[in-house]
């Protein structure tokens, strides 16, 4: 059965949160390297999980939202997590999708001696960004890696800044700390996006969770994507969420998910989770938010929601299920990418991209960019 709940409730929170950490959950075991094997990116970040586990307690204790001091890194935690997801156009109309990502893994807790060099490794930073243009199907991403460090990686808590070498996203605090600025270079692209929020923060109830954090669904963004040749201006719409605490990490679980997110013309988000078992065991389950131009939001599980996977799409890591139909109650939506090969071949191979969505909301048209993300398919 359906139900209206507050963000707090378990139910609402395990379908925004575990969405959000859901690139994650697809890693392989991690195995230990012979003596003449070159040691594996997944290794060494399984490697890195181990010791966040041994040096970190579980977050407890009462907890409020206070921003903007929570944006920057939460030391006391093992591992932490920043997401921006932006769906944009450009000048013509034409679809533009930016993706930037974030991950700390901690290396030493909050009662580990002080360090004995600037060069000692205190938490590392996996990111990556995908930029997709529909107007000339341009694709490009890039995943790094680094350790946490003043101007390397990390939050400068006096600039605002968080920061994977020269990709940033800042959070000043001014009097016009109401907006952001995202900033990414792949190759020769420049992206840069102003962002401000047009709802309140949903704030992940750390009472009931192994983690905290917040999601702001629906942020305004302006801004422009460079190229040597041109310089284009986008605009739309932008979802951003960060957690801390005990987040997966590569090294194990058998569990993989698909994630969707979609912000509507109709001023609705849309966030929908579907996890399955690596081995094929078991029945997928699927668990939605739904927030209307209010900011309220509806659970939906799988009693109430439908999904059905419609159509695959066959790149060189996968069989992706890239086409969806969704039916929430009263709304009802086709998903499609704006273009089939958007496929990453990250540290975990992953189908992560723009797509449309169009359908009804009981007798009225919506339409709207979202972003899917696919993960634990083929290898």
């Amino acid at each position: 059965m359906m139900t209206r709940r507050s963000w707090s409730v378990v139910a609402v929170v395990t379908a925004i949160a575990a969405i959000a950490i859901s690139y994650f959950l697809a890693a392989p075991q991690s195995t230990e390297p012979t003596p003449s094997a070159p040691l594996q990116e997944s290794d060494w970040v399984s490697a890195a999980a181990d010791i966040a586990v041994e040096e970190f307690d579980r977050l407890a204790g009462p907890w409020e939202l206070t921003l903007p001091a929570d944006h920057g890194v939460h030391a006391e935690a093992s591992t932490e997590l920043w997401q921006v997801s932006a769906h944009l156009a450009d000048e013509d109309g034409q679809p533009v999708g930016v993706q930037f990502l974030l991950f700390r893994i901690g290396l030493a807790g909050p009662d580990a001696p002080p360090p004995t060099s600037p060069w000692e490794a205190r938490e590392l930073y996996r990111g990556h960004v995908v930029l997709v243009e529909a107007a000339d199907e341009t694709i490009v991403a890039e995943e790094r890696f680094a350790r946490g460090m003043a101007g390397l990686a990390g939050f400068e808590e006096n600039l605002g800044e968080l920061r994977i070498e020269n990709w940033s996203l800042d959070f000043p605090d001014r009097a016009d700390a109401d907006q952001w600025t995202l900033n990414t270079d792949i190759g020769d692209i420049r992206v840069e996006l102003n962002l401000t929020p047009e709802k309140e923060p949903l704030r992940v109830d750390g009472d009931a969770l192994p983690f905290r954090g917040y999601a702001f669904s629906r942020l305004r963004a302006e801004g422009s994507v460079e190229k040597k040749e041109y310089r284009r201006s986008v605009s739309g719409t932008v979802w951003f969420e960060h957690l801390w605490g005990e987040l997966p990490i590569p090294g194990g679980t058998p569990v993989a998910s698909d994630r969707l997110q979609v912000q509507l013309d109709d001023g609705s988000e849309l966030s929908v989770f579907r996890s399955r078992r690596l081995d094929g065991t078991g029945t997928p389950t699927v668990e939605a938010l739904l927030i209307d131009a209010e900011g309220t939001a509806v659970a939906y599980d799988d009693d109430t929601a439908q999904l059905e996977l419609s159509r695959r799409w066959q790149g060189a890591q996968a069989t992706w299920p890239v086409d969806w139909q969704l039916r929430l109650g009263d709304l009802q939506l086709t998903i499609t990418p704006v273009m089939d090969a958007q496929e990453h071949d990250f540290m975990v191979s992953v189908w992560s991209g723009l797509v449309r969505a169009q359908g009804e909301r009981g007798d009225r048209p919506v339409s709207g960019l979202g972003t899917l993300q696919l993960t634990g398919y083929g290898n």
